[in-house]
């Protein structure tokens, strides 16, 4: 009989392994970061940090719902790949649950945050093209490059869009925000493909990297890597100096996140 103590590591460590903790925190931290970068250029005010703080809340229960009914989708081809797998009984039906909680949990902390139709429009299309990343009938995760674009929009620059929405910044730096995390998200759903491709092709799972190879996804991911550089740099032709530097500097010290993806990725495609 196992002892509450052990019983409670167990459930922690089904948790960790159920939101991807540190995939999460990655998607976090740049969403975040990148809304209060414009936030600071709109001009901020102690009600709009406190709305902010709110958006942020959001998007981590956003996050946690969208993988969490990723992994209940998924349950089939990760058995078959031989990937850990969720357990279908009795966990499968509360995953499934608490994934449909936390999207519940995020939409009202949105209503919250940002008070309009338009931010809460583009968070419901983010939350379906999310879902139809994994479920059928779409499943954009089979159909080629489509998979990568949803999966990159969806995690990172359509969340982000809800917060320029809020705060009706629709700009050049928008733009720009919006550019490096979509560019961003598509190298990091590139490399996620290219070290998942054992398992997809054992799970019998078409993804954009086993249909296209790793020679033309390395080029891929290349070209997104200097769309980020590149916008990385952009602060210096939009904004005085000084305060380029700080967008500019506070961008560059997110880019150590994809720092890691980006080097697996190269060194395993070859390019």
């Amino acid at each position: 009989m196992s002892s509450p103590s052990r019983s409670i590591r167990e459930g922690l460590r089904y948790l960790i392994g159920l939101w991807r903790i540190r995939e999460l925190w990655d998607k976090l931290l740049l969403v975040s970061g990148c809304a209060g970068l414009l936030l600071i250029h709109s001009g901020m005010d102690k009600a709009s940090v406190s709305e902010w703080a709110f958006y942020v809340a959001a998007v981590l229960f956003l996050l946690i719902g969208g993988y969490t009914i990723n992994a209940v989708a998924d349950f089939a081809q990760d058995s078959l790949s031989g990937k850990k797998a969720i357990d279908p009984a009795p966990r499968w039906s509360h995953s499934l649950a608490s994934g449909i909680a936390a999207i519940a949990i995020g939409m009202l902390l949105i209503v919250k945050a940002t008070h309009g139709a338009l931010p809460l429009a583009i968070a419901i299309g983010t939350i379906f093209l999310g879902v139809e990343y994994s479920l059928p009938p779409i499943r954009f995760k089979e159909r080629g490059i489509w998979g990568v674009v949803i999966g990159a929009l969806t995690q990172r620059p359509m969340i982000f869009l809800v917060w320029a929405a809020a705060l009706d910044a629709w700009n050049t730096y928008t733009l720009v925000l919006a550019c490096w995390l979509f560019s961003g998200g598509m190298a990091g759903m590139l490399g996620h493909q290219v070290l998942d491709r054992g398992c997809d092709r054992a799970g019998r799972v078409r993804s954009f990297v086993l249909q296209k190879g790793l020679r033309f996804t390395g080029r891929l991911g290349a070209a997104c890597g200097i769309v980020i550089a590149l916008a990385t740099l952009a602060p210096f032709a939009m904004m005085p100096t000084r305060q380029a530097l700080l967008h500019a500097g506070a961008l560059a010290a997110m880019l150590l996140v994809y720092a890691g993806k980006g080097l697996r990725l190269l060194r395993q495609t070859r390019i």
